[in-house]
C-alpha cells in the first residue's frame, strides 16, 4: 500500500512539473490587437520581441481562436490592457503553433 501510495505521489509531481514546463511567459506592452483573417481569431503584438518556443513559422504576434479553451478570456484581457494602457504577461505554450503562429495560453493584466 505504501509503495502504491508512494508511486501516485511520484506520478502526479511528473504531471505537475510536466503541465509547468509547456509554457513560457514574457511580459510586455500590447501594442496591437488584430483580429479577423476571415475567421473569429485574435493576435497579440507587443513592443518587446515576440517568444516562439514552438519555432512557429510566422512569429509576429500571439494567437488564439474562438475554437480553442480561454478565447473569450484572453480577448477581454487583451482589450482592457491595449485600452488602458497596462503591461501584461503572455503565456505561450512551448511546443503548439496555431495557424502558423505562437499560440496564446494567457493574458495577465498588470497594475503598471
Amino acid at each position: 500500500m505504501r509503495i502504491a501510495m508512494l508511486m501516485l505521489v511520484t506520478a502526479t509531481l511528473f504531471a505537475i512539473a510536466a503541465t509547468a514546463s509547456a509554457q513560457t511567459m514574457k511580459a510586455g506592452s500590447v501594442t496591437m490587437v488584430r483580429t479577423g483573417w476571415n475567421a473569429d481569431s485574435f493576435a497579440i503584438v507587443t513592443a518587446e520581441p515576440i517568444a516562439n518556443p514552438a519555432g512557429c513559422a510566422t512569429a509576429d504576434g500571439y494567437i488564439s481562436d474562438k475554437s480553442l479553451p480561454g478565447y473569450a478570456t484572453y480577448y477581454a484581457a487583451a482589450l482592457a490592457a491595449v485600452t488602458t494602457r497596462k503591461r501584461v504577461v503572455i503565456t505561450v505554450h512551448n511546443s503548439e503553433c496555431f495557424g502558423g503562429r505562437p499560440k496564446l495560453i494567457g493574458v495577465n493584466v498588470t497594475s503598471e
